[in-house]
């Protein structure tokens, strides 16, 4: 294993904040299993960002992207983003997914899983308007797990197979 690359991942775990309105993060080579969590700052204003990554075998991933509103009663909103949205592309910018439509999402809260394909770099457009007095913070999370091989569940049949016959040989006795 890269130990760089797990550094990284590390790191981008933390939570870092960033700052800007349009931004890139480059997420690099992802595994399974891993866990990304950003927290992200953004001014006052429109912002589009972009979270690039490639995976280098079939992956399962679900994540989320989710407004931190934070409100003082009598002052107003601190942090908040208006029109909150996210769509998945792959390397040739044709759209996969937009999260925006996706059951269990909503306003503030952008939710989404599939299967990622090995030898494709992805990005997630991230996009809205802050609002809040000192802008807007989001929160971008993505958790990944293997996707089995088919000679995994070939594996997985024959065994359970040899556990049938030989409580059926027991049964019999």
């Amino acid at each position: 294993m890269n130990i760089t690359k797990s550094v990284a991942a590390l790191a981008l775990g933390l939570g870092l904040v960033a700052s800007a309105h349009a931004a890139t993060h480059d997420l690099g080579t992802v595994t399974a299993p891993s866990t990304y969590s950003q927290v992200v700052q953004v001014a006052v204003g429109s912002f589009s960002d972009q979270w690039i990554f490639d995976v280098p075998t079939t992956l399962f991933s679900g994540g989320s992207v989710s407004n931190l509103n934070i409100s003082i009663q009598n002052i107003g909103d601190l942090y908040n983003i208006n029109g909150l949205s996210v769509q998945l592309y792959d390397n040739a910018d044709s759209l996969i997914a937009n999260l925006d439509g996706n059951a269990g999402s909503s306003a503030n809260y952008k939710v989404g899983s599939g299967v990622f394909a090995p030898a494709n770099d992805y990005y997630f457009t991230v996009s809205g308007t802050a609002t809040g007095s000192l802008g807007g913070q989001y929160v971008f999370a993505v958790s990944t797990l293997p996707v089995p091989e088919p000679e995994s569940y070939a594996m997985l049949l024959a065994g359970l197979g040899l556990i049938g016959a030989v409580a059926r040989r027991r049964a019999g006795r």
